[in-house]
């Protein structure tokens, strides 16, 4: 057993790709050591794949909690029907475990925020940050029987976190996230209700938002602004979800540390067996369940469905598509990619195919589709659509589902057929066979709110 985990050990040191795909030839430690000293950050962990969500996709999570103001953010949670993260701090589960209780029971997700937040210890050295994440999950685990594998550091990784302490927590399993949306709550005490607002508005919008809020003590404000910021991505369009390790982590990038830390190559071995046989003694090993309590049924059955989903996305048949009334045709494996349970491929390919005109116009990034009566606008940029019906528009939709690889405009089948006055009629996708069937109507296709449009464009695409 001992050979074994030297074995491991050994080879699990040496990373299999870097950030940007290139395989990195290392002999051993020192190399690996070395590379991390100079601040460059090893690949993800090797074969972790994620799911990128159907729709656009908010996750809220909460930093510093739990608090006296924890209850009042999980009722407003629950009577919106939404899902969130709470990054909690080991020494406030301790003096509030019925939160964390309540948290976990909700279906809420729980992360681990480190013990006591004190950012002069927790970046001094990476052992001190690695013994608070150990002290808050023996907490988590005491408390409600999870082990919670999302990291947040306190304060944002940029300027906080090194390349070692990248490399060692996920070596540990860990999953650290950042955030691409600050909403600002935290910027000093009593912030106006109408600025946090305004901060989350003011962000860029993207197809997943992962919003920075807190629930510790002193963030009324937060509590009172959270309705109104979940109204307002509703009305954008946007669903909720709990974070998990299949969501692809938004991270800052390794920014010059602002402590003054010194790793030695001694220590990094010490600390690199040390997050290893945690991993080896609490991560479970690819494709099996994770051993968690009942009340976390829910948000663990959403990470292995999204994984078996993820693990079968690479198309391995031809897909074949029979137009009703008209000629079909078959795509190779090159000519669609399936994400997830979504057929995406190229905008004109298929418009074209199905008698349609498509236009490029370059300074403006736009593509523009015509078919029949129906010509929709596909706006980069704005990452939106419009839609025209007969010349008239009838429609414009925001944060559009589509993506400009290699110069070509990939969008999702059943979006665009919906767009261009059809629909799926029939969809076989097993094993041996990839079919789906399509109709169009040219009449009487639109109601007075545009129904089919948002439907179309937020069903379960294949």
């Amino acid at each position: 057993m001992a050979v074994l985990l030297l074995v491991y050990l050994w080879f699990s040191i040496v990373p299999v790709q870097a950030a940007e795909g290139k395989g990195i030839s290392a002999q051993d430690g020192q190399e690996i050591y070395q590379m991390l000293k100079s601040g460059k950050r090893t690949s993800m962990p090797k074969e972790k794949t994620y799911k990128k969500p159907e729709q656009p996709t908010v996750y809220l999570t909460f930093d510093d909690g739990p608090s006296k103001l924890t209850p009042q953010v999980l009722d407003i949670l629950d009577k919106e029907d939404v899902k969130a993260t709470f990054f909690a701090l080991g020494e406030e589960a301790k003096a509030h475990p019925d939160l964390i209780k309540r948290i976990v029971k909700d279906g809420h997700t729980l992360g681990n925020h480190s013990y006591n937040h004190v950012y002069k210890e927790l970046y001094s050295d990476f052992q001190n940050f690695w013994n608070q994440i150990q002290r808050s999950e023996e907490i988590f685990a005491d408390v409600a029987g999870v082990r919670p594998q999302l990291v947040r550091a306190p304060g944002g990784t940029y300027t906080n976190f090194d390349a070692y302490y990248y490399y060692l927590m996920e070596q540990a399993g860990y999953t650290v996230l950042d955030w691409n949306v600050d909403s600002g709550d935290s910027k000093r005490q009593n912030v106006p209700v109408n600025e946090i607002i305004q901060s989350v508005k003011n962000a860029p919008l993207e197809h997943e938002m992962n919003v920075l809020f807190h629930d510790g003590t002193g963030h009324e404000s937060t509590v009172e602004a959270l309705p109104q910021v979940i109204h307002y991505y509703k009305k954008l369009g946007y669903t909720f979800a709990p974070l998990t390790t299949e969501v692809k982590p938004k991270q800052f990038p390794v920014g010059k540390p602002k402590w003054s830390r010194n790793m030695s190559f001694a220590h990094f071995n010490e600390l690199l067996q040390e997050t290893q046989q945690y991993a080896l003694a609490h991560v479970p090993p690819k494709n099996e369940p994770l051993d968690t309590p009942e009340q976390l049924v829910n948000q663990t059955k959403i990470a292995r469905e999204e994984s078996a989903q993820a693990l079968a996305s690479k198309p391995s048949l031809p897909l074949k598509i029979n137009v009703v009334g008209g000629n079909g045709y078959t795509l190779d494996q090159s000519q669609y990619e399936l994400q997830g349970d979504r057929i995406e491929l190229a905008l004109r390919f298929l418009v074209e195919k199905m008698g349609g005109r498509m236009e490029w116009n370059e300074p403006v990034k736009t593509a523009y589709a015509h078919y029949g009566m129906y010509d929709v606008e596909y706006d980069l940029p704005k990452r939106s659509i419009r839609l025209y019906k007969l010349g008239n528009r009838v429609a414009t939709h925001n944060l559009a589902d589509m993506s400009l690889v290699e110069g070509t405009i990939r969008v999702p089948l059943q979006n665009t057929v919906g767009l261009l006055g059809g629909r799926i009629t029939q969809s076989v996708m097993d094993s041996g066979t990839r079919e789906v069937s399509l109709a169009f109507r040219q009449f009487n296709m639109w109601n007075e709110n545009n129904s089919l449009l948002k439907n179309s464009l937020f069903a379960i695409n294949y």
